[in-house]
């Protein structure tokens, strides 16, 4: 929510250099369709109900930084790369600190860092701070810098790279309401190849403090989009550079009419899809409605849809024992959460941690030698989820 306030002291008047193809979205083929807000086929309260294993991982601490917060993770092979807001900081897949961004120096560029990407060949680095882009060369032990990409008027707030290309796509959030586009595709030079047309002008979230929010997520090569105030999820095709629909979150936007559409009460008791992932066998997504959370797997193969218990909120860790597990960020196929350390020392030596039933006890034993020598300048151990296929 800062991140949403920081950006929103940014004016934003669109505008983005270079010459513009006129096609922007490719006509729809069938597209599949997802009642947001219905029933669900079943509650889950486990996490062996939908994955088939869980790993934690400590994060080795690193001279002057300590990890408080995790706002992205992207995995590359046996690489774990973290924003922490202040610094990219890069991991193997055991937890050992490899390097970071800005190194142990004050850097110019030492601004909060929006959003940030790696390509799928692991050898560049994007990193969108303010209305710029730092680019990177990705070396095994560092990343030097190669330029940076002024982006004018445009201020985004999601950045990723096209994959496949080094194309980037810049998602904005509403400021005025009727901007004629909320999603560009760029190269490396700055140049516009691309723009997906804004359906829903004349609303102003801002004015009326609605929070405003577009979602990026990848999978099987492919990037998708999805804004705030539109059902339908887009994917880019990398050859054409055209937006394409794929998916709609059927909620109640189409509803809106010219006498609702700049009610703020109409607004807040509409879904609000805060995260949505894919991965071989399921679809994720979280939403909010009528102030309750809703986290949902929906299987693909099965065409079913199995809820997290509202409740709890969180998987139970049936497999190890560990804490509840909230599902955050998804790379490659691997689902990511965090707990902080001392909250993990704290639950190991619960009672609920003693009485925890294990499928694997072994892990359960592990987990606890893992806690114990755990202090509270350590940094947060990552709770690693593999997905059943």
């Amino acid at each position: 929510m800062w991140r949403f306030f920081l950006f929103t002291l940014t004016v934003f008047i669109f505008s983005c250099a270079g010459n513009i193809d006129t096609k922007q979205t490719e006509a729809p083929d069938i597209i599949k369709r997802i009642h947001l807000v219905s029933n669900p086929d079943s509650i889950i309260t486990s996490i062996s109900e939908v994955a088939s294993d869980i790993i934690y991982i400590p994060l080795q601490p690193s001279a002057g930084t300590q990890i408080r917060v995790i706002d992205k993770i992207i995995s590359r092979g046996n690489k774990i790369y973290i924003n922490i807001i202040s610094d990219i900081m890069c991991f193997n897949d055991q937890g050992h600190f490899l390097y970071k961004l800005y190194g142990n120096e004050k850097n110019v560029y030492d601004y909060a860092i929006y959003d940030f990407d790696i390509d799928a060949a692991d050898t560049s680095l994007i990193v969108l701070v303010g209305n710029k882009i730092l680019y990177f060369k990705n070396t095994v032990s560092a990343f030097n810098f190669k330029s940076t990409i002024e982006l004018g008027r445009l201020s985004p707030v999601k950045m990723d790279f096209l994959p496949g290309t080094t194309n980037i796509l810049l998602s904005s959030v509403r400021i005025k309401g009727y901007e004629p586009s909320l999603n560009t595709l760029i190269n490396l030079s700055g140049d516009t190849l691309a723009l997906n047309p804004n359906y829903f002008k004349r609303f102003n979230p801002v004015k009326n403090w609605i929070q405003d929010k577009t979602i990026h997520y990848q999978f099987n090569n492919k990037l998708y989009l999805r804004e705030r105030f539109n059902d339908t999820v887009f994917s880019i095709d990398a050859v054409s550079n055209t937006f394409k629909p794929e998916l709609i979150f059927e909620s109640s936007i189409s509803s809106t009419n010219s006498e609702n559409i700049n009610d703020p009460k109409y607004y807040r008791i509409l879904p609000f899809v805060d995260n949505i992932f894919e991965v071989t066998r399921y679809l994720y997504y979280a939403y909010n409605f009528s102030r309750q959370q809703h986290k949902v797997f929906y299987d693909k193969y099965k065409d079913k849809k199995y809820e997290i218990d509202p409740e709890y909120g969180v998987l139970k860790d049936d497999i190890g024992a560990g804490p509840g597990f909230d599902p955050m960020f998804c790379s490659e196929g691997i689902v990511f959460s965090w707990f902080g350390a001392m909250d993990l020392k704290k639950y190991i030596e619960s009672e609920e941690f003693t009485r925890a039933q294990a499928q694997k006890s072994s892990k359960k034993e592990s987990l606890k030698i893992l806690a114990n020598p755990l202090k509270d300048t350590d940094n947060p151990v990552l709770i690693v989820v593999r997905l059943k296929r």
